[in-house]
């Protein structure tokens, strides 16, 4: 779906000693539009619980206390992970029996097979 529109410009053309004119371009343009790819992308995303899977080499899991910014722990890309509920961009997870995080830029959902 493109977007059309005509466009008018208008611009006085005076140079010193001589006079001035009026001059009015106009042309039609179309306009295609230009989604990148990571846009595209990202509006598709789902951002709910469900299962994912990891989209990164290595993906660092976080404890449940997040300002301390420690790592517990890492997944491997591939692999499938069910996250609870999303908050500020980070997925909330069970690791090791523990309540964990991961960021869920690097998470691509997968809808459940019935």
């Amino acid at each position: 779906m493109g977007l059309s529109f005509t466009l008018t410009a208008q611009a006085n053309s005076c140079l010193k000693g001589q006079t001035c004119h009026h001059v009015q371009n106009s042309g039609h343009h179309q306009l295609q539009p230009k989604l990148s790819v990571h846009k595209a992308n990202r509006e598709k995303l789902y951002r709910g619980a469900g299962n994912y899977v990891v989209t990164a080499k290595r993906l660092n899991v976080r404890g449940d206390n997040l300002l301390d910014g420690r790592p517990v722990g890492q997944l491997e890309y591939g692999e499938n992970i069910y996250v609870y509920r999303f908050s500020r961009g980070w997925a909330m997870i069970q690791f090791r029996n523990e309540v964990a995080w991961v960021s869920g830029r690097y998470l691509r959902y997968q809808p459940s097979e019935l």
